[in-house]
């Protein structure tokens, strides 16, 4: 086949049949995605499959938190819908104050957009895009990240993972947990935002920054470490995380070390310790997990353990089943 006949004979979104796609299917792709090859391995791009409302707040969130380890801010975002037929406008209204709630959380607006209604989707498809701007000279990328700094890691790992199943199977928690430790959970949402570390770690001099967001906290180290083409030394028992996390995932069966973390942020910096005495006089729990080295070695300690990191792995949300 050539290559003209191969695109005019491709078939668009809008002429697939309407049959759902199997969860582990979907699962695949979207992994598959995540995984795609970026610039610098920057991995800037998030893709969400919205099912629920809260699928939306984690896309407006984690747009934002993106342009914020970047060293920018979020000065609006564009919000497209491809709405299936189906829809009815209640919940097109219930997801719309989902985006405007989360909006409002990052101190910005949707600015611009377009909705359609098609028969080529079964399921809201909703991409997010932040415009932002920063007064800095660049923006941080992983090529920033030299060897002998801190790692410091913000708040927790597996929040965004936590506070998502203790919102949407909240049924199935209530055979093991109260409803007031499922609600403590889902409360873990209100901490999603990273805009106010990310300035104090700019304002330290940190070097480099990434959000935790899909693979967790051993995405992020791999990825600002292959980046960076350079080493690291991690001690596990140091990396923060709260104990409705370790609980849920054991409920579930999960991994949060590998697990959607919206709402904690890896940072580099000269100062670890010092960075995280100013994160403590704002009120925000962080701390230094290890160093980065000049090797190739990734290394993860637990006790006198001793293992490497690998490469990233499929959210272990997904085995859970979004």
């Amino acid at each position: 086949m050539d290559f003209k006949t191969l695109c005019t004979g491709c078939r668009t979104y809008r002429r697939f049949t309407q049959e759902k796609i199997a969860p582990e299917v979907l699962d695949e792709l979207m992994d598959n995605v995540r995984i795609a090859n970026s610039a610098m391995n920057g991995q800037v791009l998030r893709y969400v499959l919205v099912k629920d409302p809260e699928d939306a707040v984690l896309a407006v969130c984690r747009v934002c938190n993106s342009v914020a380890a970047a060293g920018a801010s979020a000065k609006g975002v564009l919000v497209s819908l491809m709405l299936p037929e189906a829809m009815e406008e209640k919940d097109l209204k219930e997801l719309m104050r989902a985006v405007d709630g989360a909006c409002v959380r990052y101190g910005t607006a949707v600015i611009g957009g377009h909705t359609e209604v098609t028969d080529g989707v079964l399921y809201p498809v909703l991409t997010v895009t932040a415009a932002g701007g920063t007064t800095r000279a660049g923006l941080f990328d992983p090529s920033c990240v030299t060897a002998d700094l801190d790692l410091v890691v913000t708040k927790g790992i597996a929040l965004g993972a936590v506070s998502y199943l203790a919102k949407t199977r909240r049924d199935e928690l209530l055979t093991r947990f109260s409803p007031g430790f499922i609600h403590g959970a889902a409360d873990f949402s209100e901490d999603y935002s990273v805009c106010r570390e990310a300035e104090i770690a700019i304002e330290h001099g940190a070097a480099a920054m990434q959000d935790l967001s899909e693979g967790g906290i051993f995405g992020a180290l791999w990825e600002m470490a292959d980046g960076a083409g350079i080493g690291l030394d991690v001690a596990l028992k140091r990396i923060p995380i709260q104990q409705e996390t370790v609980e849920i995932c054991e409920f579930f069966g999960v991994n949060p070390y590998q697990m959607l973390s919206t709402g904690a942020l890896l940072i580099a910096a000269a100062d670890g310790e010092g960075l995280v005495q100013k994160m403590a006089l704002e009120g925000i729990p962080s701390a230094v997990i290890g160093r980065t080295t000049s090797g190739k070695e990734r290394i993860l300690r637990n006790g006198e353990e001793v293992r490497y990191l690998d490469k990233p792995q499929m959210d272990e949300m997904y085995r859970v089943g979004r």
